[in-house]
Order: C-alpha cells, then sequence, then structure tokens
C-alpha cells in the first residue's frame, strides 16, 4: 500500500480549500441545460470522494425465438453527459442514443450502432457496409473489439423514438441494418448497415436495453447527474414472419460495481408508468429505489397492458419514379416516402407495350434506389414496375411509369405548366443572383429558355438569359417557400428529378430530403405569380404540379 502522511490544518483553512475547489469546478450545467441539476450536498460529498459512476442498468426482454428484426421505442426525459441509452442489445452487437462530452460530432446527441467482431484474434472482424448521410464509422475496443457507426441525429428530450434492426443474409455474410424513426415527424432515417460472416442464427431471441454513465471519475459527468428513460413495445419478428411480445421481462442494476459506483450505488430506480404505458429506468443524483427492490437489485416487470398483438406500421411507399432509355439500357430512378416504412429490397419489372415482363432485377439493398436494366427494345411504349418490400416484410403498391427518352442536354426548352398555359420566367428578365422565379405570358427570347444540365441522376436547370440555375436559398425547405435563380454551383439545393407524368410532361422535383415540387399555387393563371415549393400530390403530381417541355 501506498503510504500517506497525515495533516493537522485548523477549520478555517479546510473550509477555505474545500471553497477553492468548488470556485474552480466548471459549471457544465449552464453549458447544457439538458443535464439535470442535483443538490449541493451530492456535489460537496462526491467531490471527496474516489470514482462515483450512475450504476449500469438493464431492462430485460425474452422472447420465444429467433429475431429478423427488431422494434423497441425510447422517451428521454432526463439526461447528462457520457450517458448512453441503449435500445437494443442483441446476439453481436447494440443500437442507442448517447449525450457524449465529445464535441467532434457537432451534436453531443447521437446515435449509434455497434457490432463486435465474432473473433478478433483470429483474424475475423465486422465490417462496416453502408453509412447513411453524416454517418462516420470507426474501429472500438475496450469491451470487446468492432466496428461503430456515429450519427449526429440531434435527438431531443421528450420525444419518442422507435428504433428498428434488420437482418439479412446475402453472399456469405450477415447485414444488420438499424433504422431509426421521429415519432413526431414520423421520418425514418437508415443510419447504416454492419455485417459479419454468415451465422446460424439472425439477431438472437432476447433483447436487453440498458442505460450507462461511462465515467465516473469526471465531475462534469459522473453520477450526481439524473438520467431517466422511458421504453415500450419491445418486439421481434421470428424467422416465420410472426411478431412476437416478450413472454418477461425485468430490471436488474449491475451488483459488484461498489468501487466504481461510490456514493451513487444505489442511485437506481425502475418500473411500469401505466400513464406512458412504458418502463422506465433513472439512475443518479438522488434516485432511490422503489420499496419493491427490498434490499436487493433486481425487480420483475409486468406485461405492457397497451402493447397490442401486432405493432402498428406503416407499409413501405414509393413517392415518385424515372424510366430513362438510352439506346438499350433503361435507367430507373426512384424516391421512397419517409414518412412509410424502410425499403429493404427492390424489384424493377420491365414492360413491354403488351404489359409482358421483359426483364426483372431484383435485389436486397435498403440504400439501392436506381438501377441500370440492359434489354432490346423494340417498338410501342415500355414501362417500369416497382416493388418494395419494407424492412418488416410488407409488400408496398406498386408504381408503374413510363420509360421516356429523356431529355437532351444541348437542348434550349419552354417549360409550360398544364394548369394554367404560362411559362417559367425569372421575375423581370433579371439576371441578378435571388431573382425569383414566376409564371408568364409566353414570349420569345431567352427569358423563357432553360437548359437541363446532367448532375448524377438529377438535373440543374438553367436560364439561357442569366446562365443561373433554379435555387432552393441555402436549401431551406419550407412549404409555399419561393425558388430563386443563383449562380451556378451544382449543389444539392439546386438538383432537380424529372419525373414524366405524360407526353413530355414533367413534375420538376427538388433532389433534397423532403423532395418538394415546382407549383403553382392555386393553379392560378396570372402572369407575374412566383413559383413555390410543395408537396407533390399522388404519384404524377397535380395539373398545377405538372409541366410540358417544349423544345426550342
Amino acid at each position: 500500500m501506498k503510504p500517506f502522511t497525515t495533516f493537522s490544518w485548523s477549520l478555517p483553512a479546510w473550509i477555505i480549500l474545500l471553497f477553492s475547489i468548488l470556485s474552480c469546478q466548471k459549471n457544465i450545467i449552464a453549458e447544457n441545460p439538458q443535464l439535470s441539476i442535483p443538490k449541493k450536498s451530492s456535489v460537496n460529498t462526491a467531490l471527496i470522494s474516489g470514482e462515483n459512476a450512475a450504476p449500469s442498468e438493464h431492462l430485460y426482454f425474452s422472447f420465444p425465438s429467433d429475431a429478423i428484426a427488431k422494434l423497441h421505442k425510447i422517451k428521454i426525459t432526463q439526461s447528462a453527459y457520457a450517458e448512453y441509452f441503449s435500445v437494443h442489445n442483441y446476439s453481436g452487437g447494440y443500437a442507442g442514443l448517447q449525450q457524449t462530452p465529445d464535441n467532434s460530432f457537432g451534436t453531443p446527441n447521437i446515435l449509434i450502432s455497434s457490432l463486435w467482431d465474432p473473433n478478433t484474434s483470429g483474424g475475423i472482424y465486422s465490417e462496416v457496409a453502408y453509412t447513411g448521410a453524416q454517418t462516420i464509422s470507426s474501429r472500438f475496443g475496450g469491451e470487446g473489439d468492432g466496428y461503430k457507426t456515429i450519427n449526429p441525429y440531434q435527438w431531443a428530450l421528450n420525444t419518442w423514438y422507435n428504433i428498428a434492426l434488420r437482418a439479412w443474409k446475402r453472399d456469405g455474410k450477415l447485414y444488420i441494418g438499424t433504422f431509426i424513426q421521429n415519432q413526431s415527424s414520423g421520418v425514418w432515417f437508415h443510419t447504416s448497415t454492419l455485417a459479419i460472416p454468415e451465422r446460424t442464427t439472425f439477431l438472437g431471441s432476447s433483447n436487453d436495453a440498458f442505460l450507462e454513465n461511462w465515467v465516473g471519475t469526471n465531475p462534469d459527468y459522473d453520477g450526481r447527474y439524473v438520467r431517466k428513460a422511458f421504453f415500450k413495445d419491445c418486439w421481434n419478428l421470428n424467422t416465420s414472419n410472426t411478431w412476437e411480445k416478450h413472454t418477461s421481462r425485468s430490471f436488474s442494476a449491475n451488483a459488484g460495481d461498489e468501487g466504481r459506483n461510490g456514493i451513487y450505488d444505489r442511485a437506481f430506480n425502475s418500473g411500469y408508468d401505466t400513464t406512458e404505458d412504458a418502463y422506465f429506468m433513472e439512475h443518479g443524483g438522488n434516485t432511490q429505489p422503489s420499496a419493491g427492490f427490498g434490499t436487493g437489485r433486481t425487480l420483475s416487470l409486468p406485461e405492457q397492458s397497451n402493447q397490442g398483438t401486432i405493432p402498428t406500421l406503416t407499409i413501405g411507399e414509393i413517392q415518385s419514379a424515372t424510366a430513362v432509355a438510352n439506346g438499350n439500357t433503361v435507367t430507373v430512378n426512384w424516391i421512397n416516402n419517409q414518412l412509410k416504412s424502410p425499403q429493404l429490397s427492390s424489384k424493377i419489372e420491365l414492360l413491354n407495350s403488351s404489359g409482358t415482363v421483359v426483364n426483372t432485377v431484383n435485389e436486397v439493398l435498403p440504400q439501392k434506389r436506381s438501377v441500370t436494366i440492359t434489354s432490346s427494345l423494340g417498338t410501342g411504349n415500355y414501362s417500369v414496375r416497382i416493388t418494395l418490400t419494407d424492412i418488416f416484410n410488407q409488400n408496398s403498391a406498386p408504381l408503374t411509369v413510363p420509360v421516356s427518352s429523356g431529355i437532351s442536354g444541348s437542348t434550349w426548352y419552354k417549360i409550360k405548366n398544364a394548369a394554367s398555359g404560362l411559362y417559367l420566367a425569372i421575375e423581370n428578365n433579371s439576371t441578378a443572383n435571388s431573382a425569383f422565379l414566376v409564371q408568364s405570358t409566353g414570349a420569345t427570347g431567352n427569358g423563357q429558355k432553360w437548359k437541363f444540365n446532367t448532375q448524377g441522376t438529377s438535373y440543374v436547370v438553367v436560364n439561357a438569359n442569366s446562365n443561373k440555375a433554379l435555387d432552393i436559398a441555402g436549401g431551406v425547405q419550407a412549404l409555399n417557400g419561393n425558388i430563386i435563380q443563383y449562380t451556378i454551383t451544382n449543389g444539392a439545393n439546386q438538383n432537380w428529378n424529372l419525373i414524366p407524368v405524360g407526353a413530355n410532361k414533367y413534375v420538376i422535383q427538388s433532389n433534397l430530403s423532403n423532395h418538394y415540387v415546382l407549383d403553382n399555387p392555386g393553379s392560378s393563371t396570372s402572369s407575374g405569380i412566383k413559383i413555390v415549393q410543395y408537396s407533390m400530390n399522388g404519384s404524377a403530381g397535380s395539373s398545377n404540379q405538372q409541366w410540358l417541355l417544349e423544345a426550342q
């Protein structure tokens, strides 16, 4: 044991020392309003103790069978730095929400998904198969080794999130995708897909949600702050495509961690909240276990009252699509409705003029939105039929679109609204940045001429008079927001999709995430009316959202 020396100080000296320590402490609460504020007595006691992490705690759910998909909802009501709210701890990995003190992600409130290596020392590793927008990946170590992905999701307190896992096997690998839905907005997001070599099982039968305060030595992040979250609607979709409810559930706070938990070793609690129809876990600060724990650290929990017999789900939906022929190839692009269940696989069928399927492309790949079909095209009008299967094995309604000859990048077009018969132009024929897009009575000259420059699978729409592009200012997606012209940047806010809805007739759709379309508000027939961005009406748009191209 390391020797120590005792000191004999006066009481005033001790008071001055303690006051100095408290004065130097960083005021983390002022910097982050999401942190819970402990009573002063807890802070003072923790400062003169050793490690003081809030005790790790778990909600365990048991199911009858191995799962190909898992669902679980979470709502965080109190949080602090260095906290992991794990929603799924499954066979080989876990996924959930964190509040991290690491400021390199642009937000402390991140979405994380991790998959362990099956055998690191034997050279059998996990891998990253896909990362969504802004998601980053890296190796991790410590409690095992593997790959993790992190997205700056910016989750919010007092908001329900539905986190789904979906597993599938292909080409000797097991793929596991992580998806999240904000229950307030309804929007789904696919953050990543991780993979390991194929094994007998998929995600396993059990699920474990946990709260972990991973720093107990720093007073800015330790157990003095209360963290609390609610959990409900935990489901398994088994390999027979049947939804299963948990047959038992329990809570446990880690035992034997007194050295790590310090004065917060019994600062834990859990139970079932009838108002929320949800289970809760909380730890840290002045949290105390309810009477049901006695002197123990475990608790059996009742069945959730209103879970139902199957989860309430939307069905995946294709929002729009295009099919463009070039010689003997047809390029198909589609956009899905983000408010519907995410895509797992796609089926793309090429049909001849008789409606006979002449070619089919199937693929299990959630992020896939484009297919190139090679086929000898005969005479007559061809079409493409697209059908999705979502991550819950539900089939979408098929969407059929005509195969068009595409847009010539060397041709200037006038663009006429189908409802008003007026043409797209720039207000007052301006050549200035930020001038508004309007509809106008037909005229000669360059003010109403436009060219479509290819940008990936989209187009940049350029005015002949100004040589500037149609632009959503600052990328701000606002219903009824005006459209401007701006210097060509080829940025996402200048990328437009042309969705064919008839002979030389298109819906012009932004390639930003909301996929708003050019809209003549109220089907106005007045010249000078500003064109706006608006939600697409159905899969073909309404007549005030349809535009005819007239080659010049």
